[in-house]
């Protein structure tokens, strides 16, 4: 059954969801866009309140903001600035917006981030596949998915919207998501839906059988932008489990 993936952006909401039956906390700077990066010493921070059993990812923003403008190297080392956390997260995430837009080897640029993580350590590459692609001027998911079946490291895609006013579900059809999910996952990949999903969209969401959901948005007072709180998190958190047992029901 699908599990849970919820975004914060600080210690505050560390310490708010710290007892929440969340299977993997993600941090990310929602004021930075999709993928916004939060600062090394911010995510140091988490890491210290929330148990060492809980699974972690984080967010290390868009892929162009790492790049010189050739897009040949790196402006600077990611194994360098994150290495404090590479034994602190399980996951990190890139985002691809713009990755095509000026006709670049994505892949060759991609790779050369993701050379950057240490072999030895627990953090493990997460390949984000924007499902509004042509808009963000990102790599297609079908693209994404054989270039994520590849990467030894890698055993997770992470579908998602670059832009937060639509949600995956109007991005993609039904069976887009189904289709997408499913190829993925007979490469052996492990998939999170996410993408301004709300709990009144949950059910058509869980449809294509991801292994995660993913939300910040749904969780928060307002928007994704505001402030996450105990109550919205607690509320999706039994939708998810509702939805779940519904499904179970009917199978």
């Amino acid at each position: 059954m699908p599990q849970l993936l919820v975004s914060i952006r600080d210690t505050v909401e560390a310490e708010l969801i710290n007892n929440c039956d969340i299977a993997i906390v993600d941090v990310k700077e929602p004021n930075r866009g999709s993928l916004g990066s939060a600062t090394p010493k911010v995510l140091e921070a988490i890491s210290h309140i929330l148990p060492q059993t809980q699974t972690l990812s984080f967010a290390a923003g868009e892929l162009l903001e790492w790049l010189t403008p050739n897009g040949q190297t790196l402006k600077r080392s990611p194994k360098i600035y994150y290495h404090n956390l590479w034994n602190r997260f399980n996951f990190i995430k890139l985002g691809l917006a713009g990755a095509t837009r000026y006709g670049h080897d994505w892949r060759a640029q991609l790779k050369l981030f993701f050379d950057e993580i240490p072999q030895d350590c627990p953090t493990k590459p997460v390949v984000v596949s924007y499902l509004d692609f042509n808009s963000s001027q990102s790599p297609t998911p079908h693209d994404l998915i054989e270039f994520a079946s590849t990467l030894a490291s890698c055993s997770t895609i992470l579908f998602d919207t670059f832009d937060k006013s639509k949600n995956s579900l109007a991005t993609q059809s039904k069976k887009g998501l189904i289709n997408l999910i499913g190829q993925a996952k007979s490469r052996g990949l492990t998939t999170v839906l996410a993408g301004s999903i709300t709990a009144d969209c949950l059910s058509a969401a869980l449809d294509p059988l991801p292994d995660f959901i993913g939300v910040r948005g749904a969780v928060c007072d307002f928007q994704r932008t505001d402030t996450v709180t105990l109550e919205r998190v607690n509320e999706f958190v039994r939708a998810l489990q509702q939805a779940n047992q519904n499904r179970t029901s009917k199978e």
